[in-house]
């Protein structure tokens, strides 16, 4: 019977590499166990820059380095986007989306999470250290274009989502970090004074 070894920094590796579909993972069920839309609300914005950024990769046409790790920087793809052409990085572009998307929501709502801003850096950093340094699935051009595409959308779309919810005056809560969706709501009209369950 084969035993198990314990190396730590497989686990980094596996963890740094996969970031990006345990994270949209965590969304979208923490969405369904505390039954609202945030999660879906952040996984649309993803689809939407992962999709622009095949997009713009194969628009670009920048091919990855020769020394290239095909079976690991290909892991999620099928069009050709992270091991045939290779800008935007997309683990560099999904990341950086997320990271901005999460920290614009925490600095608009003034609830600073500060485990997952510290979290999220490291993921960042370690998985942008994996891809290029260890697996060379780009260059650092590629990375800036992945972390710039992606702070770009976060803030475009954290914006559209923050209007929307503005324009129905907190009732709906579709950002991160803000009020809680099921809180009373209290109004004063000219006639009564009455709370709401939302």
């Amino acid at each position: 019977m084969a035993l198990l070894k314990f190396n730590p920094m497989a686990y980094i590796k596996y963890f740094a590499l996969n970031a990006p579909m345990i994270l949209a993972a965590f969304t979208v069920l923490a969405s369904a166990f505390n039954k609202d839309l945030k999660g879906v609300i952040f996984m649309a914005g993803a689809v939407i820059i992962m999709f622009i950024g095949q997009f713009i990769s194969s628009s670009l046409g920048r091919k990855p380095p020769k020394e290239i790790d095909l079976a690991a920087c290909n892991m999620f793809s099928s069009s050709g986007w992270g091991f045939e052409w290779s800008s935007p990085a997309p683990n560099a572009l999904f990341l950086a989306y997320a990271a901005t998307y999460f920290i614009a929501s925490m600095a608009f709502h003034q609830n600073f999470n500060w485990a997952l801003l510290g979290a999220l850096i490291v993921v960042l950093t370690t998985n942008a250290f994996f891809r290029m340094q260890l697996l060379h699935c780009g260059t650092g051009i590629d990375l800036l274009f992945g972390w710039s595409f992606g702070i770009i959308w976060g803030i475009i779309w954290y914006t559209i989502m923050s209007a929307i919810e503005s324009q129905h005056d907190g009732t709906i809560s579709l950002t991160y970090f803000g009020d809680e969706g099921g809180v009373n709501r209290c109004k004063l009209s000219k006639k009564k004074f009455k709370c709401k369950k939302l």
